[in-house]
């Protein structure tokens, strides 16, 4: 397909849908990437920023918890922390694995056809 002779509005529509899948592309691309090099290269800009705080708490009223019972339930809020860090990531990834599933096909499609739509502006230029 060509917009040669065909309307401006057509020669819009391609040129923003490739300008958008290309940002699309380029977000989904970089952000495997920040997830790549923090996950294998830099292990420690994956880490929380903050320490985790816990203390006994009181179980019922004026009812401590015992020292055991504080550190098992430290314990279990940490592997939840961790567990929450590797579900957020994981959605990362599907998301921009989808999106880049999406937006490459789109984007190669549309670009193709403005560039074709160039060159023949261009060589008529030159004719």
């Amino acid at each position: 397909m060509s917009t040669k002779g065909g309307s401006v509005v057509l020669r819009i529509y391609f040129a923003l849908v490739s300008f958008v899948t290309l940002m699309m592309l380029i977000f989904s691309v970089s952000d495997l990437i920040n997830v790549a090099l923090k996950t294998y290269v830099f292990k420690s800009a994956d880490a929380p920023e903050y320490q985790m705080y816990c203390e006994s708490q009181f179980v019922k009223e004026n009812v401590k918890e015992t020292e055991e019972e504080t550190e098992a339930r430290c314990a279990r809020q940490k592997e939840q922390e961790t567990q929450s860090a590797i579900i957020r990531k994981q959605q990362s990834l599907v998301r921009d694995i989808s999106m880049l599933i999406v937006s490459l096909p789109l984007f190669f499609v549309h670009f193709r056809i403005v560039l074709r739509d160039w060159k023949e502006m261009k060589k008529d230029k030159e004719a």
